[in-house]
């Protein structure tokens, strides 16, 4: 199940709100919502336990208040949302009558499952076991999302239930069924922690044993940090967060196949370093393969982990006005990376490092080559990546080259030492490049390759020289007259582009959401910034 489109009017802090995911290539596995703090982003959440609630519950929730929900009493609160292959759900509420849901999918108690912010258990006090509530049904999960999640003692549970036959030593029976399934569990959860934690990480931790409950006692997590066996209750917050994820995600994947996951702040408690890895960790091998996952945040990590795959959406709250009409769409610009450290404080962070500005979602990919005591921040456009370095001679741009002619680029680039242009069209000639990825792509056929880029330029060539002078004429450069736009400059981009040498017609040939053409079916753009053609090319540019 994934979500295609979200209207909700008249609901929480929206007077009418769409959230649209159809620009994407494929509706995203992963949705981020991110934005500051009040900025509307959980109660998103709210509309899909609304939607959710299965014939019992929701009986009951219209004969409650609805006030929580609804933000002007004497108006109708709608909640629509539309899944891949044309299904939907539509529910209307309104304050006295309570309300009404249609819908054209199989809406079961297992269509949707959340996690509240509030999750986060000190110290574990159960002292008994085998009484946990179906958890099938999710009876467990908190009335609103503002309240505690109060689950993963109940999935302790359904470990603890597990081990019951386990011998007073506290060893397993070797070949019973309960070995087994605990035997899979330890596999799986110590398989998750060093990847979250780090492969030689002196402080990965592993799980060796759960403690069920005796003389009084509560049930215990014992695991291995060092040299160490230490309790649950000695973990950190943030570990102890990782561990409630997990045990959870464990206990009920297997229940939620067709599901809409949401987790409220899933980087609660977390080092930046290990926010990257846990939200990697959750999409790649712990949500079943048919499912979507949202989660509202403000981690930069999980940023990054977005920006770095092809099925994610990053839909920013930041900065709007919900009492009015909006629509928001998957961001593409590298500003959102504001919103999780602005740019005037990551300025004052590296003063000692190489600062270069450049266009838009790439300083995140330039990030990730490691380029020695520089850090890459992004800028809307060319234009003013320009006018920042233009201000600031202290720091430094690099630009696409987009379509200047090989004397255009010298004279810029001699004029503003500070400022470096591709020599390529942009920056996506670089990851598609024929060499590039055939560093990480094995038996990838390059002149089958070429061929299909050539037959691609020969196919949209005219269109591009009609449209060539007024694309120029947009480039602050030509607008201000640092260099002169001339007839001779485009004629020898002309040339160029008409030309059959891969070479010369690369450099003012566009690759910008291209990639279809090298006939491979997922490329991973994270991989082929890391390649030694890539970084050669690029630490050439700004030397």
């Amino acid at each position: 199940m994934q979500i295609s489109k979200i209207h909700l009017q008249n609901f929480k802090r929206f007077s009418d709100l769409t959230i649209d995911l159809t620009s994407c290539p494929n509706l995203p596995k992963l949705v981020l919502l991110i934005g500051a703090n009040g900025s509307g982003k959980s109660a998103v959440f709210d509309a899909f336990e609304m939607v959710s609630q299965n014939n019992e519950k929701y009986n009951l929730l219209k004969k409650k208040s609805l006030n929580y929900y609804i933000k002007k009493i004497d108006s109708v609160c709608k909640i629509n949302i539309e899944f891949q292959k044309n299904k939907f759900i539509n529910s209307e509420f309104t304050i006295n009558s309570g309300g009404n849901i249609g819908s054209n999918i199989d809406l079961t108690s297992t269509s949707f499952y959340g996690r509240s912010a509030i999750r986060y258990l000190p110290r574990l006090t159960k002292t008994s076991i085998g009484n946990s509530i179906d958890i099938a049904s999710n009876f467990d999960k908190p009335e609103y999302y503002i309240d505690t999640d109060n689950r993963f003692e109940n999935d302790l549970d359904i470990l603890i239930k597990a081990v019951i036959d386990q011998t007073i030593s506290g060893v397993f029976e070797p070949g019973s069924q309960e070995f087994e399934k605990v035997k899979d569990f330890l596999k799986k959860i110590n398989d998750a922690l060093p990847r979250i934690f780090g492969e030689e990480s002196s402080i990965s931790l592993k799980f060796i044993k759960p403690v069920t409950p005796a003389d009084g006692k509560p049930i215990d997590l014992i695991f291995e940090k060092g040299n160490s066996e230490i309790s649950y209750n000695l973990l950190s917050s943030g570990e102890k967060e990782i561990i409630n994820i997990l045990f959870n995600l464990f206990a009920r994947t297997p229940y939620y196949q067709d599901t809409i996951y949401f987790f409220d702040e899933l980087d609660a408690h977390l080092h930046t370093s290990l926010q990257f890895n846990l939200i990697k960790e959750v999409v790649e091998n712990w949500i079943p393969t048919n499912c979507q996952i949202w989660t509202a945040t403000h981690s930069l990590g999980f940023i990054q982990y977005a920006k770095s795959i092809n099925d994610a959406a990053i839909i920013d709250f930041d900065s709007f006005d919900f009492d009015k009409e909006i629509t928001l769409i998957p961001e593409n610009n590298s500003e959102i990376f504001e919103i999780a450290v602005p740019k005037n404080i990551l300025m004052s962070m590296f003063t000692d490092k190489r600062k270069i500005f450049c266009e838009g979602n790439n300083a995140l990919l330039y990030n990730s080559i490691g380029i020695l005591n520089s850090i890459f921040l992004g800028e809307h456009n060319k234009n003013s990546v320009f006018s920042r370095i233009e201000q600031e001679p202290e720091i430094e741009g690099i630009i696409d080259r987009d379509f200047l002619s090989e004397d255009e680029k010298k004279e810029l680039e001699k004029k503003y030492s500070n400022l470096f242009i591709l020599d390529y069209y942009c920056f996506e000639n670089y990851l598609y490049h024929p060499d590039n990825l055939a560093e990480v792509y094995e038996g990838f056929d390059k002149i089958l390759y070429i061929k299909t880029i050539e037959a691609e330029k020969n196919k949209e060539t005219d269109n591009i020289l009609r449209k060539l002078d007024a694309n120029r004429n947009s480039y602050i450069f030509f607008n201000r007259n640092i260099i002169i736009n001339n007839v001779e400059s485009f004629s020898k981009i002309k040339l160029l582009l008409e030309s059959n040498d891969f070479e010369k017609y690369y450099k003012v040939f566009s690759m910008k959401k291209r990639g279809d053409l090298c006939k491979i079916h997922s490329l991973n753009e994270s991989k082929l910034v890391k390649t030694e053609w890539f970084k050669s090319k690029i630490k050439e540019i700004i030397k």
